[in-house]
């Protein structure tokens, strides 16, 4: 390792990295000595995974073998599978994985600890994903990325490329791995390591057999496997597939003895692999086919829809093909995902044939189930016929048939409206285009961008013409689209034809947004970016389908990030008109506008709170009236009052400081208007004003937790009347992994009062713990909950902050250690140094008087050159949960009993951090006396941790310490109050 990093001579590494880059590394010893740890960390979690993967590899290999058989006189290949291996390999593979990522993270966070490396080494999971999956021309946005990130990323991308997933990244981590040193490719920035790396083929299935292995493998990778047990489950009562179709670029098989299900192997250049299923499997998939007709319903009583063909014409123009079915003399509307929320957005629109055609993508996520779902084409001739929005562009269709011969007979208006925007040398290309419109492939992506330029001629850009453009816009988007909200933010549309994306740039420009159009090998994208992307972004929010809330795979990921990208945006807000109501309320009407639309509010100052309030007969209006509130960082949803055909929306003080500084400048001034007309109480007032000025974060998803100090102890804790709303913040901690009653206390709402949940210190710490050496679904909960807390801790100033960051910090470092660490330490007790050097350790459990449970932490130390093994043992004590430790040093051990104590109290301090105090009695005996803090420093350490954190939650009723060692023993008994 330090030939590689350290003894690279200085010419090399400034020629191959840049004078800038070894300009810094040559000047900052913390960044050779984190580029030194980052590639031991590095190497040691690729090593045990690669061996795992070695062995995965063979045993695919030996999982499905060929067989000839008699039919019918011919001999046919039989591919016998032996389905329970495939199901060891799969998870043996995937655990080592899980166990290579979990030792970097741990190690990394070692490192970070010891040697105060966190901003050379601390890893943000969501880049590292980002990186891993990045284009080559994508790198410079990672330039900046520390040794941790890309450690991790190249952990995750080699992965991906040892199956057979081509990816940029993958390259560069499979050549420097394997070849070229870790430390390099941690050095380097990415587009460097990149140009360096030798390409070689994309490795993968190869052999008929191992093209099936490697398909049914990944039929039990999780998360996908999670989904679909019950289905696998009665896959694997079988194990037999036969070679249905010889065709050597897309073999099928069929499953023996399981009915109409087919599997089949695309050789691309990224090999692909899926099931198809008999409209027989209906019944087994129907709980995911109920998912999506439940989010059909809530659709539809969230989203009032006066024209569906602006969002019609959008999804075609995407996901959404034309096809003619032989035999049949009307076409049929086709679309496939396996997106549940893309079906039912769609279902909602056209109307889709309960008779879905199902089948399995197998991938490194594991199974995703596709829906193939179909409509006839009269769904959208009645569309048409109906569309007030064709009228007002004077556009007379009946079906459409009619609509494309209008676009043929109209297509010179379209090219020249066009041409004004991007000039005359697109105008023969654009002209070419009229003669491929009786093609529907063609037809159905170019009429909805020529729509709208033709709107945009013939209506201008108002109000009601940019709603038109926003509901096409936001469909495309769903369909084939994307949207970042990194950095500046992007959208993206993406069009198989490169006129047809000619087009819809043009329609960009007459709208006031700039785009770019971006050749992608088969597709081409039109790319928007900045300032551009947050107006687009906020439209889609504005006027697109509604975000549901509920089953992960009915929420619409990509409006959830374009509302994360429309919060950027700079809106309108001014309120007017203070008065009081006739029941005496002070109100005040406050007006927001944005892209076109514009919404009234009511706000009202109760004695409690404050209130903002939208109520209406029209559906639609309050629902834009929720979107306005999301674009401006305010969660809010359409409710309706009792059973009347009434609508609102309403957001309460925590909300509405929460929100964008322009609507708490708005809400600060009605407030203080208020105050000096006395129509409101000062203190009210000022309490108001502090939180509006300041702001406070209400983290998506997560209700108002308080975090304060109470007489010096940090508090965390979340109250509620609703018992739904306390069970529901119950239910998340426990998936996060935290205890109740270790980690959290619960109080039930009762007789009207509120109830709560309170985060104990040894919660916060542990979700802290959990954040980095948890399983990937609590690493992302425990994240999310500790990012948050620090939020809330840090908008109550910074005394709360420091406390809240010194518990996370000490939670995080727990497993971070390892008790071998403890080498020459040298540690001052009474005046006098000592030196340790820790050999080992680890943690039983055992039964004291009484039953009860003890535990006993075995250490193996040298403290001034003595050797002992060390045995700690713990119990709890005393009706208050308070425990006494002593330690008796024995007259026979070296030294005496004064040498004994101060051995102990040095390997204490060594340990923890903490002195432990000392005690001399009048009849001679020296007692040693420590506090939980001590404990505390103990659960640092790998081979401790878990075993004194289950203890504590298996024994919470009583609590108390000893300590002693089984060479002249000490017997020690601490003392903790919690």
């Amino acid at each position: 390792m330090e030939t590689t990093v350290y003894k690279t001579p200085e010419r090399e590494l400034r020629a191959e990295g840049g004078v800038g880059l070894y300009g810094r590394y040559a000047a900052d010893e913390r960044m050779k000595r984190a580029l030194f740890y980052a590639t031991l960390a590095l190497e040691e979690a690729f090593d045990i995974y690669e061996s795992t993967s070695k062995r995965v590899t063979t045993g695919l290999k030996r999982a499905v073998w060929k067989e000839e058989v008699d039919v019918s006189l011919l001999k046919r290949a039989r591919y016998v599978v032996d389905l329970v291996a495939l199901r060891r390999l799969a998870e043996e593979e995937e655990r080592a994985f899980e166990d290579a990522l979990r030792i970097l993270r741990k190690r990394l966070n070692e490192y970070i600890v010891k040697y105060d490396l966190r901003s050379f080494l601390n890893v943000d999971e969501d880049i590292a994903r980002r990186l891993a999956d990045a284009k080559a021309t994508e790198f410079s946005k990672f330039n900046n990325t520390n040794f941790g990130v890309k450690a991790y990323a190249a952990l995750l991308a080699y992965r991906d490329y040892a199956v057979g997933r081509r990816s940029a990244y993958g390259t560069i981590a499979r050549y420097w791995l394997k070849e070229g040193g870790a430390a390099r490719l941690l050095y380097y920035a990415p587009n460097t390591a990149y140009n360096k790396a030798e390409r070689t083929k994309v490795e993968g299935a190869t052999t008929v057999e191992e093209t099936i292995a490697e398909a049914l493998r990944r039929l039990f990778l999780k998360p996908g496997a999670e989904y679909y047990r019950g289905f696998i489950k009665k896959f694997l009562e079988r194990g037999h597939l036969i070679l249905e179709r010889g065709a050597e670029e897309t073999p099928v098989y069929r499953v023996v003895g399981l009915k109409d299900v087919k599997l089949k192997g695309e050789r691309e250049k990224v090999k692909t692999y899926v099931l198809m299923f008999g409209a027989r499997w209906r019944e087994v998939f129907k709980h995911e086919l109920a998912v999506v007709d439940n989010a059909v319903k809530e659709l539809k009583e969230h989203w009032p829809l006066e024209d569906p063909l602006p969002y019609m014409l959008g999804w075609l123009a995407s996901d959404v093909s034309i096809d003619a079915v032989v035999g049949r003399r009307n076409k049929v509307l086709h679309m496939s995902s396996s997106h549940f929320w893309q079906v039912a957005e769609t279902k909602v629109l056209f109307g889709w044939s309960d008779a879905v055609r199902l089948r399995m993508s197998l991938t490194l996520e594991g199974p995703k189930l596709q829906l193939l779902v179909h409509a006839p084409i009269g769904k959208l001739d009645e569309a048409v016929k109906s569309s007030r929005w064709l009228r007002s562009l004077g556009v007379e269709a009946g079906g459409w048939e009619d609509l494309k011969r209008w676009a043929i007979d109209n297509w010179r208006d379209v090219v020249d409206a066009a041409t004004r925007w991007l000039g005359g040398g697109v105008r023969g290309e654009l002209n070419a285009l009229v003669k491929r419109l009786n093609d529907d492939k063609v037809a159905r992506e170019a009429i909805a961008p020529a729509l709208l330029l033709i709107q945009a001629e013939k209506l201008g850009i108002d109000k009601e013409t940019v709603k038109y453009f926003a509901m096409v816009v936001s469909a495309a988007i769903g369909g084939d689209g994307y949207v970042s909200a990194a950095g500046r933010g992007k959208v993206v549309l993406i069009i198989g034809n490169r006129t047809v994306a000619l087009l819809w740039r043009a329609v960009l420009v007459a709208y006031g947004i700039k785009a770019k159009v971006k050749d992608a090998e088969k597709t081409f994208h039109i790319v928007v970016s900045g300032d551009d992307a947050v107006k687009l972004a906020r439209l889609y929010v504005l006027y697109g389908p509604p975000l549901l809330k509920g089953d992960k795979r009915t929420i619409n990921h990509k409006l959830a990030e374009a509302i994360k990208l429309g919060i950027k945006t700079t809106v309108n807000i001014g309120w007017k008109v203070l008065r009081k109501t006739k029941s005496d309320r002070v109100a005040a009407d406050l007006t927001i506008s944005e892209g076109g639309a514009e919404v009234k509010y009511s706000v009202y100052l109760r004695k409690d709170a404050i209130e903002l309030q939208f109520n209406s007969t029209d559906r639609g209006r309050t629902e834009l009236a929720a979107r306005l509130l999301k674009l401006i960082g305010v969660d809010a949803e359409v409710k309706r009052k009792g059973g009347r055909d009434v609508w609102y929306v309403e957001a309460t003080t925590d909300k509405l400081a929460a929100g964008h500084e322009k609507l708490r400048g708005a809400l600060v001034d009605i407030v203080k208007a208020a105050r000096s007309n006395g129509w409101v109480d000062a203190d009210t007032a000022n309490r108001w004003l502090e939180k509006l000025e300041g702001g406070i974060t209400l983290k998506k998803g997560w209700p108002k937790y308080n975090a304060r100090l109470v007489e010096g102890t940090f508090e965390v804790r979340y109250q509620s009347t609703n018992p739904h709303n306390i069970e529901r913040e119950v239910q998340r901690l426990r998936a996060m992994g935290l205890v109740e009653g270790v980690h959290f206390t619960v109080k039930m709402p009762k007789g009207g009062k509120a109830g709560y949940v309170s985060i104990l210190k040894e919660g916060l710490a542990y979700a802290a713990r959990l954040s980095i050496h948890g399983s990937e679904e609590q690493r992302r909960l425990a994240a999310e909950f500790v990012e948050y807390i620090l939020q809330r801790a840090r908008e109550e100033g910074d005394e709360v902050y420091e406390k809240a960051a010194e518990i996370v910090e000490e939670g995080r470092a727990r497993s971070s250690l390892s008790l071998a660490d403890v080498k020459g330490v040298e540690v001052e007790v009474e005046g006098k140094r000592h030196v340790i050097v820790v050999l080992g350790g680890g943690a039983e459990f055992d039964k004291g008087r009484g039953g009860r449970t003890l535990l006993r932490i075995k250490i193996t130390a040298e403290v001034d050159g003595v050797r002992r093994e060390y045995t700690m043992t713990f119990s709890r004590r005393g009706s208050d949960n308070a425990a006494l430790g002593r330690a008796y040093a024995r007259a026979d051990a070296p030294g005496g009993r004064e040498a004994d104590a101060e051995r102990l109290a040095a390997l204490v301090r060594a340990l923890t951090g903490r002195e432990p105090r000392v005690r001399r009695r009048n009849d001679g005996t020296v007692e040693t006396i420590c506090n939980g803090e001590h404990l505390y420093g103990l659960m640092r350490y790998s081979e401790l941790a878990d075993a004194v954190m289950r203890w504590l939650a298996e024994t919470k009723s009583f609590f108390s310490f000893s300590f002693s060692f089984n060479y002249n023993t000490l017997n020690f008994f601490l003392t903790f109050r919690f």
